[in-house]
């Protein structure tokens, strides 16, 4: 299932392993200026590399001047709304959607002060509209702008935080308790 939409994906790999380096690289100066554990702080990094390497990348099967010649600026404005549960059990666009963002969610919501917190989720909660006037901008880039993508990239923003909210404390417990060892 995995192998069936990476496959679709070829840029999946290259783009994870470029993400690789700034995240090693900056986690230290990012974790700081969040007031998080590094890990936050890298794991926030990885994702936001992920998802500019699946959402702004063109696909690697076709040349990029093909997707150019026929590509036309067009936005779906329309069939939004609420996905049935299936969607959301079985990979497609929709999950992979959501599950791009939970992953800064949660991340946002382990930053370290509730202020950082909230630029952070604040910030993230923007990058949905950015992806997707970037794809209505450049149509050449082979990905179709629309408004449920937006709505999907919420929720999925909006679970990640969840999760970092309910399991902020335990984790923050973890890290006090193996500094002090």
């Amino acid at each position: 299932m995995i192998k069936a939409v990476l496959g679709t994906m070829p840029m999946f790999w290259p783009g994870l392993l470029c993400s690789l380096v700034p995240a090693a690289l900056l986690n230290q100066a990012v974790g700081r200026w969040l007031r998080a554990h590094w890990a936050v702080a890298f794991v926030l990094l990885l994702a936001l590399g992920g998802l500019a390497t699946l959402t702004l990348l063109p696909d690697a099967w076709g040349p990029f001047w093909g997707y150019s010649r026929y590509a036309v600026r067009h936005c779906n404005l329309t069939g939004y709304g609420l996905r049935p549960l299936h969607d959301f059990t079985t990979v497609n666009p929709t999950s992979l959607d959501v599950a791009l963002y939970v992953p800064i969610g949660l991340a946002g919501a382990l930053a370290g002060t509730r202020a950082r917190a909230a630029t952070v989720l604040l910030g993230a909660a923007l990058l949905p509209v950015v992806i997707e006037g970037v794809q209505y901008a450049l149509p050449g880039i082979g990905h179709a702008c629309t408004v449920q993508d937006v709505l999907d990239s919420l929720l999925g923003l909006a679970l990640g935080a969840a999760i970092g909210l309910l399991t902020g404390p335990f984790a923050r417990a973890g890290v006090r308790s193996l500094r002090e060892t």
